[in-house]
């Protein structure tokens, strides 16, 4: 029953979406396929408000939102009747990405390692917030200095549903990746003219596995043997993640949530370039920014970047700030600073330690630019030829040999540089800016818009990257991540222009889609084969811990909402702070690391203090100390379970259990609740 009250959530979200996109002017197809999108956002957002200005419920105002926005848009579409097989093509093309996903993750559904602890734990947190920023779930008495508006889209449905959190995460991994791939193919649809090109945008966008799947196969690799870690890493100390990898890994971070919520803005905005720009478009797509922007940070740039020219191009002219192009880029405007407005309260809270841009001092070999992006790269590079090739000699003889000495110039600006790709992207780059802002009219400018930015995306962390606090060896690692994932995105949506651009014949265009489709199969087919095997299927999330510490898990959920637990300390990206992540319930400190990244070098003395107190009182084996340690800190719960087990002695969390008494004792998970404490609260330097 939970589960099938989470999907009618997100059904009426749906409804509520595809009205409000309808009225818009959208037709079924892409009112619906951004519909869900847009339907948790606006029932998000009004809750988020309420919880930003104190009022007690916010929750309740989310659920009331659902029913009431979701009752309204199955009238809308009750009315709308005649179109419901676009309705149901468009659910077709979710319910297939999301089905893909879910099925690739029976075989791994296990909620830890790498940054998924965290994810879960920024779930579990809002479940149980009473206020946004919600509570920081490793460093108790402390707001969460993260991005957390990618998880929130979700709490509603949860709370309708009150399905299991270890459960309901790979549902949502699965649903993300369907909503990408739903939105994608209705914005190439409306690019590449027609069905087929939206099913390209969205396999390669969703689906798509890189080239070095085929460059381990050719080396001997077998296909259950395939190394999709080894795809992700293609360049030394430096993240290359992509959709796949991503949806495969489980990983609910921000740049994946927020991807879906980037990809209807980009979609709403094409509708928005059309035509003159209307308030209540700009709106919508304002809102749609604005989340995203939350969502991410890191995905502000390029969203208004794709929003903005599509926008002033999505008609097929260039528009600029004269005549009536005044008011397409007053849109813009509008749309940039309204989004930042529409999230104000969390952009006045959120601090990232930001220090700046510098210019790179590694950069990517062209053969591992092409085994990561190939699929993508190569058509572009040859939409780009044959761009180049006609505006150097249009309807000459000469645009061959033209073409070969630009080739041979790239040659030598490469061997000069010693940088080739950065050259190739650069040239690529400029021709594609000199099409979108030529004069005239061309259907495909939309398309080639979106195509530059992908370019420009590849080509930022060849000259520069963020500096951020992993140090001058992994200098690229994040910059790489982020820049090249959004890239790769943009790439998918106009791949089916770049093809028809650069292959004239339907046939040869057939012909090389299939082969780039052969070329990205090696990571889906070796996801797909993996089922097969005698792993236990399934998609519960905690299925890794001990029945006690999944007892301790539950007994943690069931906790007033101001409670804190102390657990064994540990390093980043291991089983540690699993009682935190998994429950919701803040521990004294949990990971970190994390919130060094998050909040800064000032933090480091509170969180070592902290990690201290935590391994005195766990092998102190005085209980007069574990109960001054506790009461002295405020945390009136203190965890025993495998890991604390496995780290300190029998005799010594004896005297754990002798400082209060046992609330919770099950399969080897036991919770001691010590005294009567009151929350505990610190100033924290965020740096």
């Amino acid at each position: 029953m939970t589960f099938v009250l989470f999907l009618a959530s997100l059904l009426l979200a749906g409804a509520a979406g595809y009205a409000l996109l309808a009225r818009l002017g959208l037709d079924d197809f892409d009112a619906w396929a951004a519909g869900r999108t847009l339907g948790l956002v606006a029932v998000a957002y009004p809750a988020w408000w309420a919880g930003v200005l104190g009022l007690p419920g916010w929750r309740l105002v989310g659920i009331v939102l659902l029913l009431v926005l979701g009752l309204a848009g199955a009238v809308e579409l009750w009315r709308r009747r005649a179109g419901w097989r676009a309705v149901v093509s468009a659910e077709a093309i979710l319910a297939v990405g999301a089905l893909a996903i879910l099925i690739g993750r029976l075989d791994h559904p296990q909620i830890v390692g790498q940054e998924k602890p965290m994810d879960i734990g920024i779930l579990a947190t809002l479940l149980r917030s009473d206020g946004f920023p919600p509570a920081d779930m490793w460093l108790a008495g402390e707001r969460l200095p993260y991005y957390y508006w990618g998880a929130l889209l979700w709490t509603t449905p949860l709370t309708v549903g009150g399905l299991r959190l270890e459960i309901a995460y790979n549902l949502i991994v699965a649903l993300v990746a369907g909503a990408i791939a739903v939105s994608l193919w209705a914005l190439g649809r409306r690019l590449g003219g027609s069905h087929w090109a939206g099913l390209t945008a969205a396999f390669f966008g969703v689906l798509a596995g890189t080239p070095d799947g085929w460059r381990q196969l050719l080396g001997g690799v077998g296909i259950r043997h395939l190394d999709i870690w080894r795809s992700s890493r293609q360049l030394e100390d430096a993240i290359t993640e992509f959709p796949l990898f991503t949806e495969w890994l489980g990983d609910l971070h921000p740049h994946y949530l927020s991807m879906p919520i980037a990809v209807a803005a980009l979609l709403v905005a094409w509708h928005l370039g059309r035509r003159q720009p209307t308030l209540a478009g700009t709106a919508v797509v304002t809102l749609l920014f604005g989340v995203a922007w939350a969502a991410n940070p890191w995905c502000m740039p390029p969203t208004l970047a794709g929003v903005a020219l599509l926008v002033l191009c999505a008609d097929g002219r260039w528009h600029w700030p004269v005549g009536e192009g005044r008011w397409r880029w007053l849109a813009v405007a509008t749309i940039a600073a309204g989004g930042w407005l529409a999230v104000a309260p969390f952009h006045l809270e959120f601090h990232p330690p930001f220090e700046g841009l510098r210019t790179v001092f590694a950069w990517t070999s062209p053969a591992n630019l092409l085994l990561y992006g190939g699929c993508l790269l190569v058509p572009a590079f040859a939409a780009v030829a044959v761009m180049m090739r006609d505006r150097l000699a249009p309807g000459g003889g000469r645009g061959a040999a033209l073409l070969l000495v630009a080739a041979a110039l790239l040659v030598v600006a490469s061997a000069v540089s010693g940088r080739p790709s950065a050259v190739l992207l650069t040239g690529a780059l400029v021709v594609a800016v000199w099409a979108v802002l030529a004069p005239g009219e061309q259907p495909e400018r939309a398309g080639l818009a979106l195509a530059a930015l992908g370019l420009f995306l590849f080509l930022v962390p060849e000259l520069v990257y963020v500096v951020d606090s992993y140090g001058e060896r992994l200098h690229r690692m994040n910059t790489v991540f982020k820049a090249w994932i959004q890239a790769w995105v943009l790439l998918a949506a106009a791949l089916p222009v770049l093809l028809r651009i650069a292959f004239a014949s339907r046939t040869v265009r057939r012909a090389v889609t299939a082969a780039l489709v052969v070329a990205a199969l090696p990571h889906p087919l070796w996801m797909a084969v993996s089922q097969v095997s005698d792993r236990r299927l399934g998609l519960d999330g905690m299925a890794w811990m001990t029945e006690g510490d999944r007892a301790v898990v539950r007994f943690l959920r069931g906790q007033p909402r101001d409670a804190t637990v102390i657990e064994a300390v540990g390093g980043a990206y291991t089983e540690y702070a699993r009682l935190s992540a998994n429950s919701g319930v803040p521990a004294l400190i949990g990971w970190e690391n994390h919130e060094l990244v998050w909040r800064g070098h000032g933090v480091t003395e509170e969180t070592s203090r902290r990690a201290a107190l935590v391994r005195e009182l766990y092998s102190c084996g005085d209980p007069a100390r574990v109960r001054e340690i506790a009461v002295g800190e405020g945390i009136p719960l203190v965890a025993i379970g495998a890991l604390e087990r496995a780290d300190f002695s029998e005799e010594t969390l004896a005297a754990v259990r002798a400082a209060g008494e046992i609330a919770l004792d099950e399969a080897g998970g036991q919770v001691v609740r010590i005294g009567s404490t009151a929350p505990v609260a610190t100033e924290v330097d965020d740096g």
